[in-house]
């Protein structure tokens, strides 16, 4: 099914029914960190423009946003003046199981969702919160199965794929891939021309590494998650009125300056700290440490520190924890840096309160990060390359030392580092080595020093801004997307 009319949907029953009175929509995002925040930063846009939102998280992951949020487990009023209402699903993993294991997750909950979702849209609870009926959703491409619920009713529906758009027209893409012999069956490569290969004939080549499910060091793995994203990917493509990502022309023009236009809808970088009303930051799955993060940021010169942070997935050995340590203490310069709780016991014992009591850096469990890159203490950024890290760079222009840990975060290091030019690896392209003190001493001098990287992602800085601005695309394109879906 072609999008001949993009950006405006393809014709569905709500479009000639009466208006609802108030719209409501359901998202759905996947179960992970990345993907629930800036689906989370989306529902505010939304609520912004006057929907109720009804925001479903699996039971282990709405556990964890309500306990860091601190508030109700139903009407979260503070936030979206009450119209924004957190609901949990079962998962189909029962509760003493592994509800972080990916493979597992993805079989199960095609399985339990769907009927979940049924229930939420026709049922009368909502209303009784005054909410309303369900009449629009937005779901994560990599859950797309559950657009058939909202297909079924005749509702307006819209994919959101929060990674980056060369990643999608990839995965939308893969049947042609393996018919020009680029990929096997199972999405290894098969025959690359210098690493390298095209989408079709009009695209520029893109490097290997945005084949970006190859990035597993697992084969097994590698296979089940590349039939799993191109399935939802290519199933969210023919589904949803509307395939979105959180992105902008500019930034990857290989997409979107093709003669074709592509399908796929950019609506960023999403932030939601621009409105004018700031409601509590709901989503996150550790507390951050607003309090310790900032008061150190308050207390550093201007673009002196470095701000360390690896998301939410993220594992390094003791052994390569303990050489950024000893660098990042021998590079003399201020830093920030995120070590979950679950990785602390891993630093060298004392690290972090001779560290503090020094005053030279500071180790937290987690942190606001869209307010530490936002510091003008911040000089650098030091990531694992999520696509959220890696827009939220951008978009406070920082340049960036690059140490990703797998699948996109390795295209997207290609992105920093040889596409737009405002980074740096850390680690050698074979991987596998020790990341040695000196060396994490040496890349930092460099970065700083590299004012044309600065330059550099300054531009970028101001095109995302532009995008987002009164006469931007990218909130064009949202303010289509809503109005559609308002209808």
């Amino acid at each position: 099914s072609s999008h001949k009319h993009f950006p405006f949907p393809r014709t569905h029953a709500m479009a000639t029914s009466a208006a609802p009175a108030s719209p409501h929509a359901l998202f759905l995002p996947y179960p992970a960190q990345g993907h629930v925040i800036p689906f989370m930063e989306l529902a505010h846009r939304f609520l912004d423009r006057g929907f109720a939102v009804t925001f479903v998280n699996t039971k282990f992951n709405h556990r964890r946003v309500v306990a860091v949020a601190g508030g109700a487990t139903t009407a979260y009023s503070s936030a979206g003046g009450g119209r924004l209402r957190l609901v949990a699903v079962d998962d189909g993993i029962d509760d003493a199981g592994d509800h972080e294991n990916l493979i597992l997750l993805n079989a199960a909950m095609q399985e339990a969702i769907p009927p979940q979702l049924e229930a939420l849209i026709d049922g009368e609870d909502a209303a009784g919160q005054g909410l309303g009926k369900v009449t629009c959703m937005v779901v994560d491409s990599g859950m797309s199965w559950a657009l058939d619920v909202v297909k079924r009713r005749g509702l307006p529906s819209a994919a959101l794929w929060p990674a980056s758009a060369a990643v999608l027209s990839v995965l939308v893409n893969a049947k042609r891939l393996i018919r020009d012999g680029v990929i096997d069956d199972d999405g290894a490569p098969v025959n690359l021309k210098n690493n390298s290969f095209n989408l079709n004939e009009s695209t520029t080549s893109m490097d290997a590494t945005f084949l970006a499910w190859n990035y597993m060091g697992n084969r097994d793995a590698e296979r089940l998650v590349f039939h799993y994203l191109t399935s939802t990917a290519q199933a969210a493509a023919a589904k949803a009125d509307f395939l979105l990502c959180n992105t902008f022309s500019d930034i990857e023009p290989a997409v979107f300056a093709g003669p074709t236009p592509a399908t796929i809808l950019p609506i960023g970088p999403l932030r939601t700290w621009q409105r004018p009303t700031r409601h509590a930051p709901v989503g996150h799955f550790w507390h951050p440490d607003d309090d310790a993060c900032m008061s150190f940021l308050d207390a550093q010169p201007r673009g002196s520190v470095v701000y360390v942070a690896f998301g939410s997935i993220s594992i390094m050995t003791a052994a390569q924890l303990e050489e950024l340590a000893l660098g990042l203490e021998a590079s003399g310069r201020p830093f920030l840096w995120v070590v979950r709780p679950e990785q602390a016991g891993k630093l060298p014992a004392g690290f972090a309160d001779a560290i503090d009591g020094l005053g030279k850096g500071k180790v937290v469990g987690w942190a606001p990060q869209e307010q530490v890159l936002g510091h003008p203490a911040v000089g650098c950024f030091v990531t694992h390359c999520g696509w959220n890290s890696t827009l939220e760079g951008i978009r406070n222009g920082l340049p960036m030392l690059c140490w990703p840990y797998f699948t996109d975060q390795f295209t997207n290091q290609t992105y920093i580092c040889d596409i737009w030019r405002v980074g740096l690896r850390v680690a050698s392209a074979e991987g596998g080595r020790l990341v040695m003190k000196e060396r994490v001493v040496e890349l930092l001098d460099r970065i700083f020093e590299d004012e044309s990287a600065k330059e550099r992602v300054l531009r970028l800085k101001e095109m995302a801004e532009k995008n987002m601005s009164e006469e931007g695309q990218s909130l064009n394109n949202l303010n289509v997307l809503m109005e559609s879906m308002g209808r």
